[in-house]
């Protein structure tokens, strides 16, 4: 496409976390899929899906690392792309605490295709907490 407003996307939420001692399975943050013909049931749109409808999803692990994972079996993960930051946030999510506080999260997902050659790959970048910790890789 011609015109370079489609070509980005940019998706921004908040998310609590409890205290990660209750985590024992990844959280699934956002997920985009598709609902074809057949599949009249929207509920089990959140539960993990093993075939071809999702096109990509944002999890947390229970080791606090981020993954954006593809339908066509891309992945990003923020604890291979932390580039070495001493930051606070490190690429790992905020938990909650033993008094009920805190968890609050902030994320960001840019996908864009301006600068791809490919019409099926784009880039992908995550921020979290207002912090870069995924920069422009290529995703498909």
């Amino acid at each position: 496409s011609h015109n370079k407003s489609r070509q980005k996307c940019t998706i921004e939420f908040w998310y609590r976390l409890p205290e990660q001692e209750y985590v024992e399975d990844e959280i699934i943050l956002a997920r985009r899929s598709l609902l074809d013909e057949e599949q009249t049931d929207e509920s089990t749109l959140c539960l993990p899906d093993e075939n071809l409808n999702t096109l990509w999803e944002l999890a947390v692990l229970p080791n606090g690392s981020l993954e954006l994972r593809s339908g066509a079996g891309s992945v990003v993960s923020s604890a291979v792309s932390n580039h070495g930051n001493d930051d606070e946030c490190d690429g790992l999510v905020i938990w909650g605490r033993d008094d009920g506080r805190g968890g609050w999260n902030h994320v960001c997902l840019i996908f864009s295709s301006i600068r791809h050659s490919s019409p099926i790959k784009c880039f992908a970048s995550i921020l979290m907490n207002g912090i870069t910790i995924v920069d422009s890789i290529s995703f498909s």
